[in-house]
């Protein structure tokens, strides 16, 4: 055997071992879904509620508001082979919710049902998966994602909105009418779209971020 065929060898049969392994791993992670219910029922002195999530995607939807400062959060989380976690602690603030993958392949994501009280405020963040907040009724929402899209569909107009994302398409869907909104849009590597009515003094302001991907804003 030549040294050029060795040195092939080398390289190649461990390459090989581990394309296999990685493979093997990936069907079992797929053949371990589970999920466990979440719920969280709690007064906080503070009004904003804080959900974060260090990867999988995050969905939310928001329901009918919660009585007085009591905020509720209930719904299901769902992972493959090592359990995520879901943990929540109370500040000055408001609510703070992290959720967490523990497992970098298959299947981590959390799916939650929002009620929370008259306007508060909603911050969602997350390291690595999609955001989607749907029947949105909060008046502030900030959202932050460093990769992943971003979609937001409200039911009442908003007062302020504050979006940043790093790799990934942003869509802003508000509510259909003559609402006029003061929109700051900016995005380096990607398409923008803003068909909502816009004005440089509306009180309901858009701010949207992207360093590589397209913002659409419609109605």
């Amino acid at each position: 055997m030549t040294t050029g065929r060795l040195v092939v060898l080398m390289i190649a049969v461990p390459l090989v071992l581990i394309i296999i392994g990685w493979a093997g791993l990936s069907e079992v992670s797929y053949a371990g879904h589970a999920s466990y219910p979440v719920r969280l029922d709690v007064s906080a002195s503070g009004r904003t509620v804080t959900i974060r999530a260090n990867a999988g995607n995050l969905n939310v939807r928001q329901l009918s508001r919660a009585a007085g400062s009591r905020f509720r959060l209930t719904g299901t989380a769902r992972y493959s082979l090592v359990r995520s976690t879901v943990t929540w602690r109370k500040t000055t603030f408001g609510v703070i919710v992290v959720s967490r993958c523990h497992f970098v392949l298959g299947q981590c994501s959390f799916s939650y049902q929002l009620a929370q009280p008259p306007g508060s405020r909603t911050v969602l963040s997350s390291a690595s998966g999609d955001i989607r907040f749907r029947a949105l009724t909060s008046t502030d929402v900030t959202v932050s994602d460093d990769q992943g899209d971003v979609i937001l569909t409200f039911a009442n107009v908003p007062d302020r909105v504050i979006v940043s994302d790093q790799l990934g398409d942003v869509t802003l869907v508000l509510p259909p009418g003559a609402t006029t909104y003061r929109v700051r849009a900016r995005t380096l590597l990607g398409d923008k779209s803003i068909g909502v009515p816009t004005s440089p003094s509306s009180a309901h302001v858009i701010t949207v971020t992207n360093s590589s991907g397209d913002i659409s804003i419609t109605n």
